[in-house]
């Protein structure tokens, strides 16, 4: 391979300089649009995306709570036929667990009604 003096490049084909200049533009704009555009479109398109999980999510409130009353029956009857069958109490960790799924449960379903009175009280304007 033999290195052209930049004299010789120069004097050339001005369709092969515009080409050349064409080429690298387009590399200098790729370069610039990772570097600069990236960092402000990749938290834009996560906010769009993650608005569209949060809405899908509000919108199966209610499948999704009776669901959880249907596992957490399931739970509690599986844990009363266990103590049942062994003639044991259960531990205190199964039952602070069963608790706290009972309580989210009871939660989740008073939730629509208390939801617009906490964004009443967070939402006041000065």
């Amino acid at each position: 391979m033999t290195v052209r003096p930049l004299k010789v490049f120069l004097n050339s084909d001005p369709s092969k300089m515009a080409s050349a200049a064409a080429v690298t533009s387009a590399a200098g704009a790729v370069a610039c649009g990772v570097c600069c555009v990236l960092p402000f479109a990749i938290p834009a398109v996560t906010a769009a995306g993650l608005g569209g999980v949060i809405a899908w999510f509000a919108g199966s409130l209610k499948p999704a709570t009776y669901l959880s009353l249907a596992l957490v029956s399931v739970a509690w009857v599986s844990v009363g036929a266990q103590s049942y069958t062994m003639r044991r109490s259960p531990s205190r960790s199964t039952m602070t667990a069963m608790a706290v799924a009972t309580s989210i449960l009871l939660l989740a379903f008073v939730w629509p009604r208390i939801e617009p009175v906490l964004i009443s009280l967070v939402d006041r304007r000065p």
